[in-house]
């Protein structure tokens, strides 16, 4: 039987909003998110009882992010976009209406940078900066050495910092 914790219901409600914002930061669209989570939460359900008592959740369930994240975007350059997506989604809380064009603008930008950063660096880049993981939990996930996720973190940094600067001068020329 599964500890408290692993249940996978509980699981499931209190990770479902981090799984939906990982998998977008990882690159995966808007019209295609549920979708994609509900393949991560079928993954989860069906390896739930490997998860250690003691692990972090959020760190486990976001290898398995970037795996199906990953997978996603190979498969997804074998189909037709039919058009651009823009990113949607309810914000908590009661801001005045220019408050939440401003929040989707910032939101679309980081997500705009983001697409920009190469799939694998992007990956480190969110679980570091993002998530907050250390580089030491980041490299047992995902089975690479520390100097390397030190570097691809140094690199997407950059990239995220280029893409920005490139996206905010391009908007701000309109």
């Amino acid at each position: 039987m599964c500890h408290p914790q692993t249940d996978f219901r509980t699981v499931f409600r209190t990770h479902y909003r981090f799984v939906r914002a990982t998998l977008r930061r990882l690159g995966v669209g808007q019209s295609e998110l549920d979708d994609v989570a509900q393949d991560i939460f079928v993954i989860v359900y069906r390896k739930l009882d490997t998860f250690r008592i003691g692990s972090s959740m959020e760190l486990w369930l976001f290898g398995i992010c970037v795996r199906v994240a990953s997978r996603h975007r190979r498969l997804a350059r074998h189909r037709v976009q039919s058009q651009e997506e823009q990113p949607i989604e309810v914000i908590d809380g009661s801001p005045l209406p220019d408050d939440h064009a401003e929040i989707e603008q910032a939101r679309s930008l980081v997500l705009s940078a983001l697409d920009a950063v190469d799939p694998q660096r992007r990956a480190v880049f969110v679980m570091h900066d993002l998530n907050e993981f250390s580089a030491t939990e980041i490299a047992e996930t995902l089975s690479i050495p520390l100097g390397t996720i030190y570097s691809r973190i140094r690199v997407a940094r950059e990239e995220f910092r280029q893409a920005v600067k490139r996206l905010s001068a391009h908007r701000g020329s309109r």
